[in-house]
């Protein structure tokens, strides 16, 4: 029985492998590792992400398990992810630019990494929210007006 599902298993992976996929996973970890304004930050991001092999493990599972449901099922998991909790539903997409589309189903708005945080536009491209990582290690949300209206404890 071990020997039946180990032949239909490697069977299924034989059967995907002419398609190569799109290395989303991958492309997403390259575009943050690349994603930094000074290149020292960005050289010490990509040692990083090959020390402790990062990039060999996205790969692996892109082209094992995500390129193989997309060849499968036609949908690459990594494009859309719904949460789920308090009877409400957020849908997040992975975008090419490395940013991240949200939609509760009446809003929709971006969420974009910057070098000092995140900012959080509607669709329109305007700012709603701004995160920033202050030099203590805490974090100040401010709004589009530019107050601060959170600020996490260091």
């Amino acid at each position: 029985m071990k020997k039946t599902i180990a032949i239909v298993m490697a069977s299924c992976i034989l059967l995907s492998l002419g398609c190569t996929g799109p290395f989303k996973l991958t492309k997403s970890v390259h575009t943050w590792q690349t994603g930094f304004e000074n290149k020292w930050v960005d050289e010490v991001a990509f040692l990083g992400c090959v020390i402790l092999p990062v990039y060999s493990l996205t790969m692996l599972g892109d082209a094992i398990i995500f390129n193989s449901v997309e060849f499968w099922t036609g949908d690459n998991p990594m494009e859309t992810v719904q949460l789920e909790g308090d009877g409400k539903t957020v849908e997040m997409a992975l975008q090419e630019d490395g940013s991240i589309l949200v939609s509760n189903g009446q809003e929709v708005f971006t969420l974009e990494r910057t070098e000092t945080g995140v900012t959080a536009k509607d669709a329109d491209g305007h700012v709603l929210y701004r995160s920033v990582k202050n030099a203590d290690g805490a974090i100040s949300v401010y709004d589009a007006s530019g107050a601060l209206i959170r600020k996490s404890e260091s």
